[in-house]
């Protein structure tokens, strides 16, 4: 489809709350996901959320084969989340350098639980999950 403008640190859209997706297999959400395929493929990134695209809407997305940005990452398979939701499965934290699509040029050191649970829907309806 289209490749997005990703919206920067300090866009105030980014500290706005996304919606709940109530037609997740609906044509303007699988649009959408294209868009933001599109727009991770072209920026390198490893992830994205409709929000850093100025789509207010609980969807995420991430995956690649492999990434210039992260080099030494084994791939991950292409991810659709459609009104994500993540458990906490250990307190145990773990940290490595990280960057985002919306903080363009800068890394930082970032902590994050070491196993936690992911589910949502991908845009055909399909329970998604992984750990």
């Amino acid at each position: 489809m289209a490749i997005q403008k990703v919206l920067r640190i300090g866009d105030p859209t980014l500290n706005r709350v996304s919606q709940i997706v109530k037609e997740p297999t609906s044509k303007a959400i699988s649009d959408l996901i294209e868009d933001m395929f599109d727009t991770m493929y072209h920026y390198e990134g490893a992830g994205l959320a409709a929000p850093q695209i100025g789509v207010l809407s609980r969807v995420v997305i991430f995956g690649f084969e492999h990434n210039p940005r992260y080099p030494d990452a084994d791939p991950v398979p292409a991810t659709v989340l459609i009104n994500p939701e993540i458990e906490i499965l250990s307190n145990e934290m773990i940290a490595d350098w990280e960057g985002c699509l919306s903080v363009a040029g800068m890394r930082g050191w970032v902590p994050r639980n070491a196993r936690i649970r992911y589910s949502g829907l991908d845009q055909h309806g399909e329970n998604q999950a992984g750990a």
